[in-house]
């Protein structure tokens, strides 16, 4: 898909990549995340700190996070201009964050963005759900 794809087609391509990034991220599959993130990744988590691709990859690599349940629902996916996509979506997580376990729903935003090597996301931000 280039950058002058329409709009469906854009929607299709990155609903399907959310996909992947749920799996990748459930298995903590480092080398598909490092596929799915761009390099100059900016994610404000849901404690307000800002990680980069390199932090988020880490933590996957270390175990330091790991997810034994997640489940992405509530898709809102708009392409807001040729290449890029936001999607909004409800997380509901489980797993274990420095060796403690915790259960979470937050609600996610994303912006994909289309690069020479596909759609990748430049910006995630995270708020918990109450």
């Amino acid at each position: 898909m280039d950058q002058n794809g329409s709009a469906a087609d854009d929607l299709k391509s990155v609903e399907a990549d959310e996909r992947r990034l749920c799996a990748a991220a459930l298995a903590g599959d480092v080398a598909a995340l490092d596929d799915l993130l761009a390099d100059d990744l900016v994610f404000v988590n849901q404690f307000g700190h800002v990680l980069s691709k390199e932090d988020d990859l880490d933590l996957h690599r270390t175990g330091a996070f790991r997810l034994d349940a997640l489940a992405f629902s509530g898709y809102r996916l708009s392409r807001v201009a040729p290449g890029v996509v936001l999607a909004v979506l409800r997380a509901d997580a489980t797993g274990t964050a420095g060796g403690a376990p915790f259960e979470a729903t937050l609600r996610f935003t994303r912006v994909w963005r289309h690069e020479a090597s596909g759609w990748r996301v430049a910006s995630i931000h995270s708020s918990p759900i109450a």
